[in-house]
């Protein structure tokens, strides 16, 4: 055997059920190897015997000295003598290898097909250490006419490559489960760069922008279509009822009064094709003002005004969520980002062959997450399940999928994700659907969705809570590799299920020419040695500053205070613009090219009193640059009202500002004192800018 490249490392020494030990031969094993017993036993029709070769998997090494017993160990500790003092021997260790058996193998007829060890393993046979060739031809044999999926190595065995079938991984489910750092989107990568060379389809969530960098480094998968795209949830018939999970989940909730009122809304406000939901809610609240202005009896007013309240909380919260989602997307200007197309009407622009479709959904909530991801996901399948032909079958990819499909411990209530993502695993295999859930906290992943993952990569697990979840829903996982869930370095893992032959001991390559860290760099010690403070730092200070003055305000001021110089007056219903005035004829691009003299405003009742003029064109654009350079400026304005300074400039609505701020704030509930103090932080940071 050794002439063939069949090493002897060492004798059986027992054999009990579905294990053997050997006394191997000095260091020549490792936990993890793959080795094999020649061995003969009864033949088919018991007339006479066969050779066969029997596998098994190292998974646990013994070490210890037959002539060094404890009791000598204790006597050298308590006299401090060392072992050179006596005539003890250091030199004869002997080392025990365990073997859980794995199956067996016809001697004259390859390695390809593996049946059942029906016969015990024969005391004092050779234990061979095999060849590359011989271990690689055993793990094809698993998935005979299936495409590879080559991901990596055998820990011990680096000559070898492991490749897993990737019709079994996109069509009954894998989980990819690690500790943070553990290698998890190291392996969902390495995999995915796998399927995308196949052309096959893929949809990934990303919360977090891991896989951001597969489209700047696109041009190594020449042929594919690589897409960013942000969220956009677009109102249909059918998802009406989303609006309610959003008020339940941000808000308070809503009474059963109020929930009947805000049924009726929902049927009387139909959807406008490719309306989005934050739309969808501002009609929503312009009808039940309506509605409250129109009421003949005045006690479902209150009703009425608390369901318009909490969709204008909702609105607000949306509103900030877009926003920070596209100041994120800002920061990374060399990627380009598209408006996620509508799963319903345009489900190709999403599902394509040769098409990796990436779902940026950084900035936004777990809630909105999971509502965003029920409704793509659900749209999607749909379209399988109906046979419609339009979208081919896909994998789709859930990353951070303790957030999409918590336990019940976590809390599942109003989880859009987790019914749809449950019909998906259960039922998507018959349509094309499949699923890669990765998650860093599996005892937070719902049991019975995880449990229907066919196949497993568990890479470094510390948690004994993770540890022991992953024992329960793993069938075929011994106590032996579940004890070593802790030991593996990043990268190292089992991988075990129906995309492999039996488990295995892997060793996940790295693909370094796709790794993107742009977004996030942990260097936060050259970070805080380089950092410099902001030098439009003061002027957010103080606008901050006079915003919290603002939460020590009282809710109502005195009657009767009659109105003067420093005496605080209510504002009109519509608060004078912020903005340079038009002259004749001009617009705002007018009055950019100067056309027209900037006129002064005439002098009216300020806000908390003041008597402030309108500042000309020149004066605006010199108070306006601060903020132009770094919204944050006025981070706390735009919580406070749920606006968007660099929307309104962009757009070129500068000059609506003021009044929507009045009507933000008139909607928001607060009382007269609040709404002038806030609009007259406008005329804070004019000065701030100035200063």
């Amino acid at each position: 055997m050794a002439s063939n490249g069949w090493q002897k490392v060492g004798f059986v020494l027992w054999s009990r059920g579905f294990h053997f030990g050997f006394d191997t031969d000095g260091l020549k094993s490792r936990v993890g190897d793959l080795v094999a017993v020649r061995m003969e036993v009864p033949d088919e029709a018991r007339a006479g015997t066969q050779g066969i070769f029997v596998w098994g998997r190292v998974v646990s090494i013994n070490r210890y000295n037959p002539f060094f017993p404890y009791e000598a160990a204790q006597e050298l500790s308590n006299e401090g003598l060392s072992l050179q003092d006596t005539i003890l021997s250091n030199s004869r260790d002997q080392l025990e290898a365990g073997v859980l058996i794995l199956g067996c193998s016809p001697a004259d007829a390859g390695f390809k097909h593996l049946y059942p060890l029906t016969y015990p393993v024969q005391p004092a046979a050779e234990v061979l250490y095999p060849p590359a060739a011989a271990i690689k031809e055993l793990l094809a044999g698993g998935i005979p006419g299936h495409t590879p999926l080559h991901i990596g190595t055998l820990i011990a065995r680096q000559d070898v490559d492991i490749a897993i079938s990737a019709d079994r991984v996109v069509a009954r489910h894998i989980a990819i489960l690690a500790m943070t750092g553990g290698g998890k989107t190291v392996a969902a990568r390495r995999i995915l760069r796998e399927l995308i060379e196949q052309g096959y389809p893929l949809l990934i969530l990303d919360p977090h922008g891991d896989y951001l960098g597969l489209w700047q480094k696109r041009e190594v998968f020449p042929g594919t279509t690589v897409k960013l795209l942000y969220p956009h949830i677009a109102m249909t018939e059918q998802n009406r009822h989303i609006v309610e999970i959003l008020i339940n989940k941000m808000t308070e909730g809503l009474t059963e009064p109020q929930r009947e009122v805000l049924a009726e809304s929902l049927t009387e406000v139909d959807p406008v094709e490719g309306e989005s939901v934050l739309r969808y809610i501002k009609r929503l609240r312009e009808s039940l003002g309506r509605k409250a202005g129109q009421a003949s009896d005045k006690r479902k007013l209150p009703t009425l005004s608390v369901c318009r309240r909490q969709l204008g909380v909702v609105e607000n919260r949306l509103e900030r969520m877009e926003l920070t989602n596209e100041r994120m997307r800002q920061r990374l200007k060399q990627l380009q980002f598209e408006q996620m197309p509508d799963p319903q009407g345009r489900p190709e622009g999403i599902v394509a062959p040769k098409t990796v479709s990436i779902l940026y959904l950084g900035g936004y909530d777990h809630l909105t997450q999971t509502t965003i991801a029920s409704i793509l996901l659900e749209a999607l399948y749909e379209h399988r399940a109906n046979l419609s032909n339009r979208i081919p079958p896909f994998l789709a990819v859930v990353e951070e999928a303790h957030t999409f499909i918590p336990s019940s411990r976590e809390g599942t209530a109003d989880v859009p994700s987790l019914e749809t993502i449950r019909k998906l695993i259960t039922e998507g295999r018959k349509f094309g659907t499949g699923l890669m859930l990765i998650s860093q906290r599996p005892s937070r992943v719902d049991e019975t969705i995880l449990s229907q993952c066919n196949s497993f990569l568990i890479l470094r697990l510390v948690n004994p809570r993770d540890q022991n979840f992953v024992k329960q829903i793993m069938e075929n996982l011994s106590e032996q590799d579940a004890r070593m869930l802790p030991g593996f370095g990043p990268g190292q893992g089992i991988i075990s299920g129906q995309a492999v032959r039996f488990p295995l001991l892997v060793r996940i390559t790295m693909d370094e020419d796709l790794i993107y860290t742009d977004l996030g760099d942990e260097n936060f010690l050259e970070q805080a040695r380089k950092w410099k403070p902001d030098k439009d730092a003061p002027v957010r200070a103080r606008v901050a500053d006079q915003v919290r003055q603002l939460s020590s305000l009282p809710e109502r001021r005195p009657k009767g205070k009659k109105s003067g110089a420093g005496a605080a007056q209510t504002p009109t219903s519509k608060p004078r613009p912020l903005t340079p005035p038009l002259s004749p004829g001009g617009g705002e691009g007018a009055r950019r090219a100067g056309e027209g003299a900037p006129r002064r405003a005439k002098a009216q009742p300020g806000f908390a009193g003041s008597e402030l003029p309108l500042p000309d064109a020149e004066r605006w654009e010199q108070v306006r640059q601060p903020f132009v350079k770094d919204s944050r400026a006025i981070g706390e304005l735009e919580a406070a009202t749920g606006l968007d300074w660099d929307r309104s400039r962009r757009s070129q609505k500068v000059s609506e500002f003021a009044s929507l701020t009045w009507e933000k704030l008139k909607a928001a509930g607060l009382s007269n004192a609040k709404r002038d103090g806030l609009l007259r932080l406008l005329e804070a940071a004019h000065d701030g800018g100035n200063a």
